[in-house]
């Protein structure tokens, strides 16, 4: 409980440095309560202000203590996850690591930290001892626990798919499974009014290439399954437009045999027609037009009123 007349350390933000500061009056207000400070040392020495209690970061007695705790966290804050390696690391916390064995910190001071409650527990389950890990990324203690920077959340994540791949890769696979569907057909979602509406197949196959395959990519990678390379995927991709076509020229005959020519004609035009190619899927070279590739647009000239006749 802070008194008037304490000797508190003052921060503004989490990383700047510890100031030295008394209270002098406590405004209290209906949700929360405002410190007026007098700065006791530096620049500003003799200066009042009047601040949040969330800027009062403990006893001056304890600021020796204070400051290396916050140059540890600082220190974990050097490095940072992409968005499919933080996508990847919840995955795998959730499924292989138990929360009494050890947390990633989301509103900690820096995220995707890892606190780990339970070094014993946590060894087996990465395959290596927890001196090992810790050897090899910035950490420190608090308490019993020990807290990891990103990096060590990210080699616990990758060690614990090697000890224990299937349930990561079985969720792939699934989750795979489940976004085939959603691009072929859009997803119907109901609002809380009732109304139904069906999300765009292109936008369901854009949010797969933006969100879902990187992650699944790593989580195969940390697994032990090397990443598909381009080539591959390209002759993946070849190979199932070839097999695609000849399954659509089936359907197509088949509707011609049953009495559904008009129909199956129609098909065959806007297969072929709208067909993703190389030559129409790559960006034009921004270059001067001919006059012959100008597009001519005909606008209908405004109607001219004749003069009056008396």
């Amino acid at each position: 409980m802070i008194q008037v007349g304490d000797e508190q350390i003052y921060r503004v933000r989490d990383f700047d440095s510890s100031q030295r500061v008394r209270v002098v009056a406590i405004e209290m207000g209906k949700k929360s309560a405002k410190y007026e400070i007098e700065f006791l040392e530096g620049d500003s020495v003799g200066k009042r202000e009047k601040v949040p209690g969330k800027r009062l970061r403990g006893a001056w007695s304890g600021v020796r203590e204070y400051d290396e705790l916050m140059a540890s966290w600082e220190r974990l804050a050097a490095f940072e996850l992409t968005d499919p390696e933080e996508a990847a690391v919840e995955t795998v916390f959730l499924e292989l690591i138990p929360g009494e064995v050890a947390t990633w910190e989301w509103s900690a001071l820096v995220r995707w930290v890892t606190t780990i409650h339970d070094p014993v527990a946590l060894e087996p389950l990465i395959g290596i001892p927890i001196g090992e890990l810790t050897d090899q990324v910035d950490s420190f203690a608090i308490g019993e626990s020990t807290v990891v920077s990103p990096e060590g959340t990210l080699m616990i994540a990758e060690y614990a798919c090697r000890v224990n791949p299937m349930p990561i890769l079985d969720g792939v696979i699934d989750e795979e499974r489940q976004c085939r569907e959603k691009t072929k057909r859009g997803v119907t979602h109901t609002s809380s009014g009732g109304r139904e509406w069906t999300t765009d197949p292109d936008w369901e196959y854009g949010s797969y290439l933006e969100h879902y395959r990187p992650r699944h990519e790593l989580l195969r990678g940390w697994c032990g399954h090397r990443a598909v390379t381009m080539q591959e995927r390209l002759a993946a991709a070849e190979a199932e437009v070839q097999r695609l076509d000849v399954l659509i020229t089936r359907l197509i005959d088949q509707m011609k045999e049953h009495e559904h020519g008009h129909f199956a004609e129609v098909m065959e035009r806007v297969h072929e027609a709208e067909r993703i190619t190389a030559v129409n899927y790559r960006q034009v070279v921004d270059r001067p037009l001919k006059p012959s590739e100008i597009p001519v647009r005909y606008e209908r000239a405004p109607r001219r009123w004749g003069y009056r006749h008396w």
